[in-house]
């Protein structure tokens, strides 16, 4: 589910600070998994506290947290290889 539910707290400065994540994952077994998504290279300082936060309201309600950055350069050309070779016939929905 994208962008399953928005947290808000009162940051140091006594200001509003609102945070969407990007997903939240059911998995197999029933466990629940937020993810969101921000590339290394973008992460200012009030973005890691707001990660911090999420991660310790997400363990507060018994779920996992986790941020992704970048994917692998080399994952991501392989599945860009694969997907040009994608045909209706072998499609499985």
């Amino acid at each position: 589910m994208t962008q399953p539910f928005r947290l808000s707290w009162t940051g140091p400065d006594g200001k509003r600070v609102r945070h969407t994540p990007d997903f939240f994952v059911r998995r197999p077994d029933g466990t629940g998994l937020v993810v969101d998504v921000r590339p290394d290279e973008r992460i200012e300082p009030d973005d890691a506290a707001t990660f911090t936060v999420t991660a310790a309201a997400c363990r507060s309600v018994g779920r996992d947290f986790v941020r992704v950055g970048t994917p692998d350069e080399v994952l991501t050309a392989n599945v860009r290889w694969l997907a040009v070779h994608r045909h209706p016939r072998v499609h499985r929905p």
